[in-house]
């Protein structure tokens, strides 16, 4: 061999074995796992424009495995990977524990026991490592053509229980009901066991998807078709408006769900281990963020912005009531608590901050603020009830106050104002913690 060779040939296999462990070193990885509903459209969008908002361009799309898509990014050399995996709730908490994920995308909170087996990552259920993204209705959708216009939650845990089976004993058309649910990994199936089905079983009949679109396919396809989606995927379909026993009925839409009035009403959360990485850092305080929330609305969820909206008053509720809410407008939140507590949960915490930003807007400057505050109706007498509402809303005051926004009446209702029914534990948290907010003009 030449010596011009030979002293070439240690600089070329250098450079050979530098250049790929430089692209490696300089790869960054995102992995969101779990939810069909949050990892189907909403987390390949929130990754897009994050990762515009950072400055990179969208190199690669792929999917080589159905529910599974990687985005590669860059910014000269520097490369982002981000990985959704939207194979069920279930699996997303798996990935966390084991170190697979970075964050868990999930369409329903994490259960008592989740959290405890998962103690080694941190605690799952407190605010550092519990994120809400985004509100979501439960939807019940039938074909368009279908004739009923509503259901109660009792008549739907009967149809898909298998009780009930034929549109004529529902006022409807006759014929068979055909069942369509997501799948047992699914956080959406959680979601709707625990608020629908309770006790109850899900009917054998009833045929199972992994993804939320094809149920809704299925479901518009068929005119004897009922199934289950979240607001964002009922497509073609058709919701129904429901009602909970001693409520009114109500369709899944922007106010019902933001103020989760709606019985079905759901939250959609990312959940991180206690040491996060830098990309998952940034990805959730971006989700969180004005621009997350904007990509949050145009995928069809309801972000968590407070705006002000006017709604219908309610006639069943007392005459102090509505004379506090007189020419009052919505606020498009509720304040949440633990049960039979005055402690905020970690979705109203950071509740208190969008509430400030949104009084301190220049527009909203002359509006005045009522707070009224509520509890559940289970085991709590008149005296306990109207005491506990009233610590509610004298906390919610006193932390807006410390942030220097005042409130012109807080005043604790007790149990004034149910929006569901206190047998199930979903039901009492919306009556129990809720404290809806009321902004009118100043006189």
């Amino acid at each position: 061999m030449p010596p011009i060779v030979r002293a070439f040939l240690p600089a070329l296999l250098l450079a050979c074995l530098l250049i790929p462990c430089q692209a490696i070193a300089q790869d960054r990885v995102l992995r969101l796992h779990g939810s069909n509903t949050v990892g189907q459209r909403l987390a390949p969008a929130l990754a897009r424009a994050w990762a515009s908002s950072a400055g990179l361009t969208e190199v690669s799309s792929s999917s080589a495995i159905a529910e599974e898509i990687q985005i590669v990014f860059a910014d000269g050399n520097r490369r982002t990977v981000v990985d959704v995996h939207s194979h069920g709730t279930g699996t997303g908490y798996a990935d966390l524990v084991e170190g697979r994920a970075d964050l868990w995308m999930a369409s329903r909170r994490v259960r008592t026991d989740e959290a405890a087996r998962a103690a080694r990552i941190g605690r799952l259920d407190s605010p550092a490592q519990e994120h809400v993204i985004a509100l979501d209705g439960l939807a019940i959708i039938v074909h368009p053509s279908n004739p009923l216009r509503g259901l109660s939650v009792q008549r739907v845990r009967a149809i898909f229980s298998g009780s009930t089976s034929d549109w004529s004993s529902l006022g409807g058309r006759p014929g068979p009901i055909t069942l369509y649910a997501r799948d047992d990994k699914s956080g959406t199936f959680d979601s709707f066991r625990s608020m629908v089905l309770g006790d109850s079983t899900l009917s054998a009949r009833a045929e199972r998807f992994e993804s939320t679109d094809a149920l809704a396919a299925a479901v518009a396809a068929d005119p004897g078709a009922i199934g289950f989606v979240g607001l964002a995927g009922v497509g073609r379909a058709r919701a129904l408006s429901i009602a909970d026993v001693g409520t009114r009925p109500l369709e899944p839409g922007r106010v019902t769900v933001g103020t989760e009035d709606y019985v079905l009403s759901r939250r959609l959360f990312l959940y991180s281990a206690r040491e996060m990485s830098p990309a998952a850092r940034e990805f959730n305080e971006f989700v969180n963020g004005p621009e997350g929330q904007r990509v949050v609305e145009r995928i069809g969820f309801v972000s968590q912005d407070v705006v002000a909206v006017d709604v219908p008053l309610r006639t069943d509720v007392s005459s102090d009531y509505l004379s506090l809410t007189d020419g009052a407008r919505r606020l498009s939140l509720n304040f949440r608590f633990g049960a039979n507590a005055a402690l905020l949960d970690t979705k109203a915490q950071r509740d208190v901050d969008r509430l400030v930003e949104f009084m301190r807007r220049g527009e909203n400057r002359s509006l005045d603020l009522i707070l009224i505050g509520f509890t559940d109706g289970h085991e709590i007498d008149t005296y306990q009830a109207i005491s506990l509402s009233n610590d509610r809303v004298d906390l919610v005051a006193l932390r807006l106050g410390r942030l220097g926004v005042g409130a012109r009446r807080a005043r604790g209702m007790g149990y004034a104002a149910p929006v569901a029914s206190d047998d199930s534990e979903q039901g009492r948290a919306r009556n129990d913690s809720g404290s809806p907010v009321a902004a009118s003009s100043a006189p």
